[in-house]
């Protein structure tokens, strides 16, 4: 009795992630999974890639040593060696025969079933009944043990708080050093945006961190379990004799312990999508018919319904989505493990289960509810990832039409186009993720699921699609801008855009290759390195730029209209000797070198200072230009200028002369 107390003393009075009996033992340590301790070096997984992060944790999962193996964490045995057979003794007392104790007060089998069938739910009616952010998501993690082994339930009660503390722990830490180092960032001047995409990338590594140390303080506490409380590891009963309900008991008390902690990872997780994704209400215009629609590069973007203020940037909603589909790639990979971890081994039996009305039904051991709670793990992290998929398709279809910060004015390259290409780039690693999301979860742009659902390609290709059509609405709305040069903006702008698009995503395939859109499907791709192999991008995309660029060059076009080639007869001389021509044939010419100069010089006036961001573009487009209408000046100037037109203002009008022309239009542009 005194070596019970004892022990129940130091569990209750533990602190959150170590309990001392002997010397300091750590069941759960701060330093799991390449995590770091406050105030150690800095993490050395914090900025490793998605490729990477999933080598190391495959890595971790094949060793069998899971805990030892995930990263920089030192496994001890939680107890020493003397400790063990102390505890050992005194649960072989209430473990092995403990069933047979106080046999008057204890309950009947029935009754036990029964209550403890209400520490059980099916993983499909897994449903969150607190607050997020609470440090909860079920209050059936929350409800004390009753199996009618008071044993039992007080190991329950003092291990479920101890690893619940572990967990909030880890996580306080997580946060308030995110904290901390978004203040220095802040206070830094950097941009917001780039402040709000790393925050959310950094609170995603944080939830991933949170459930691979979830995976070390289950794997702690099942050792714990199978050493000390376990029956099947004591060799002083008859395994035989020990009753149904008791193995029953048993298993709802380990899985006591670790729903504790599984509860709290899918409060951490969903409090990312709710909080730092902005998930919490769905969309405006979200359904799959106006996702759908505007697919054609020719439809209206915005209907006069929408309300643009409530659709997130691209750049936040991409990054949203790429933290999303980093969390979901842990879960994927090592939520079944976490489930394995909360069953015992030794307990893969038929239990009974008394239903409401009292009749006696066979419930499998996988059911418990720790292991149902690492299925809603999965279930609610490819709901939420779903979400911030759309958020991202939507807010590339709905992207503001007018104003400086998404049209400019100058014609450059839209800050949609490189977010987009940006986007493409962060979410296109996570080709598995999203093919978890797909199986079960139709999208918009791909209502199938499961094994008929499309990859990654699908969603991209929507997301190029809906890019193009925006900006096409884009350009179309520099017409209805004041100014002559409005129009050739728009074909201006469609140029930069296409080409830029073109320059960071397409892939230089040979034609008659059928690849894929990706790499490969073994995700080795990184992000930065992503192109697009599919045929239909460059069709797209160059059928755009060549006709947008065609437009264009029609302005300058028009300069040709002044450089026809005047006929014999229509050119008169008063005297024919020094070419002195007639006033109505010298109005001709002064007509046509005058019309030509006011025009070059509106022309280049307006034009000059629009933007070509790419200095390879701005040298094709000059070319273009002089192709346009140089040789044509430099054949009409060199025939007309000998002839005497004008007898005071000769100079006037020959002021531009080819060479000239030429190097304005070099200089022309910013770039």
């Amino acid at each position: 009795a005194i070596r019970i107390k004892r022990a129940l003393t130091l569990l209750r009075n533990a602190d959150d992630a170590t309990i001392d009996t002997r010397g300091v033992s750590t069941i759960a340590t701060n330093t799991t999974f390449g995590t770091r301790k406050i105030g150690g070096p800095m993490n050395p997984h914090a900025l490793e890639t998605a490729r990477d992060t999933r080598e190391r944790l495959s890595a971790a999962l094949q060793n069998r040593d899971l805990m030892k193996s995930v990263g920089e964490y030192e496994e001890s045995l939680p107890l020493d060696t003397r400790t063990v057979r102390e505890l050992r003794a005194m649960f072989e007392c209430l473990g092995g025969n403990g069933c047979f104790l106080n046999p008057a007060t204890k309950p009947s089998a029935e009754s036990i079933l029964k209550e403890l069938s209400k520490h059980q739910a099916a993983a499909a009616k897994v449903s969150r009944t607190e607050k997020i952010g609470s440090g909860y998501y079920t209050k059936l993690s929350m409800k004390n043990l009753e199996s009618g082994y008071p044993h039992l339930d007080a190991y329950a009660e003092a291990r479920r708080t101890i690893a619940y503390n572990a967990m909030q722990l880890f996580y306080r830490q997580l946060r308030d050093e995110r904290k901390k180092e978004w203040d220095k960032t802040a206070s830094s001047g950097r941009d917001m945006a780039e402040l709000e995409s790393g925050e959310l990338d950094s609170s995603a590594r944080d939830a991933v961190r949170c459930l691979e140390h979830a995976m070390v303080i289950v794997a702690g506490e099942k050792s714990i379990y199978r050493c000390v409380v376990s029956p099947t590891s004591s060799h002083n009963h008859d395994t035989s004799k020990v009753p149904l309900e008791y193995k029953y008991a048993l298993v709802a008390s380990y899985s006591s312990v670790c729903s504790a902690v599984v509860d709290r990872v899918l409060d951490i997780i969903e409090l990312f999508f709710v909080k730092d994704a902005a998930l919490r209400n769905t969309l405006p215009n979200a359904s799959s018919s106006n996702l759908n629609e505007g697919m054609s590069l020719g439809s209206d973007l915005l209907s006069h319904g929408t309300n643009a203020s409530a659709v997130p940037s691209v750049r936040f909603a991409a990054s949203a989505a790429a933290a999303g589909l980093r969390i979901l790639d842990a879960v994927r990979m090592l939520g079944p493990s976490l489930a394995k971890l909360c069953e015992m081994a030794s307990n893969k039996l038929q239990l009974q289960r008394v239903d409401s009305v009292g009749s006696v039904t066979s419930k499998d051991s996988s059911s418990t509810l720790a292991s149902n709670l690492c299925i809603a793990v999965h279930r609610m992290t490819v709901k939420n990832v779903g979400k911030a998929l759309e958020n991202l398709a939507l807010s590339v279809k709905h992207d503001p039409i007018s104003g400086e910060k998404f049209r400019p004015q100058d014609a450059s390259v839209a800050p949609l186009t490189s977010d987009a290409v940006r986007a493409i780039r962060i979410v296109s690693p996570f080709v598995s993720a999203y093919k978890s999301v797909t199986k079960r979860r139709p999208l918009p742009w791909d209502p199938k699921v499961g094994d008929a659902a499309g990859e990654m390609e699908f969603f991209i290709r929507y997301l190029i699609m809906s890019l193009l059509a925006n900006l096409q609405a884009k350009g179309t709305a520099y017409a209805q801008d004041p100014g002559p040069v409005a129009e050739a903006k728009s074909h201006l702008f469609l140029v930069n855009n296409t080409y830029y698009l073109s320059e960071q995503l397409k892939y230089n395939y040979i034609p008659e290759s059928s690849a894929p859109i990706l790499l490969n499907s073994q995700e080795d791709i990184d992000g930065n390195d992503f192109k697009i192999r599919g045929e239909w991008f460059s069709d797209q995309v160059n059928k755009l730029f060549v006709n947008s660029k065609k437009k264009y060059l029609q302005y300058w076009d028009s300069l040709n209209e002044y450089l026809r080639d005047v006929a014999n007869g229509q050119l008169t001389y008063t005297n024919p000797e020094q070419k002195l021509l007639t006033l109505e044939s010298g109005r001709l010419l002064k007509a046509r070198f005058s019309g030509f100069n006011d025009t070059f010089e509106r022309m280049y006036e307006s034009h000059r200072h629009l933007t070509i961001f790419d200095s390879k573009l701005r040298e094709i487009i000059i070319s273009d230009v002089k192709n346009t209408f140089l040789p044509r000046y430099e054949q009409f100037f060199s025939i007309y200028s000998k002839y005497q037109f004008s007898k005071k203002n000769m100079d006037d009008y020959l002021k531009y002369r080819p060479d000239k022309v030429g190097d304005m239009l070099s200089n022309m542009f910013v770039s």
